[in-house]
């Protein structure tokens, strides 16, 4: 057991050291490579994909509870269908600690899909804050 401890922090370390490198071409944007897998063969968006945190303003205007995850996705054969080249997929906890996915068209901000236990109860009233 310590032995993988001690393999474990250099891996760490070595693992670290291109992301140090890339540090001053943060602001180029993403390459092909540091996509997952799924994105590799998609074309990527030339218009504006919303930041998360706006992303999240969006859910949180329409619904109650806590960010605990979020990613950006592809989108399903549907939502591909419908037009939608990415998708800001989230999870919140509700008040009543159900778990919500939602997925967003990441360029629009519009609401594509919305499942998980509780639904009604955590959806925000009009006029609610």
């Amino acid at each position: 057991m310590v032995h993988a401890r001690i393999l474990a922090l250099p891996l760490i370390a070595a693992l670290a050291l291109p992301a140090a490198a890339d540090h001053h071409d943060h602001d180029r944007g993403p390459r092909p490579e540091d996509l997952a897998p799924e994105f590799h063969d998609m074309e990527l968006p030339e218009s504006h994909v919303l930041p998360l945190k706006q992303a999240f303003r969006i859910v949180a205007k329409r619904f109650r509870g806590r960010l605990i995850a979020a990613r950006i996705a592809a989108p399903t054969p549907e939502e591909r269908a419908r037009g939608v080249v990415l998708v800001h997929q989230l999870r919140l906890l509700t008040p009543a600690r159900d778990v919500l996915v939602i997925r967003l068209d990441a360029q629009s901000g519009a609401f594509l899909e919305v499942a998980g236990a509780g639904l009604a109860e955590a959806r925000r009233r009009e006029g609610e804050r």
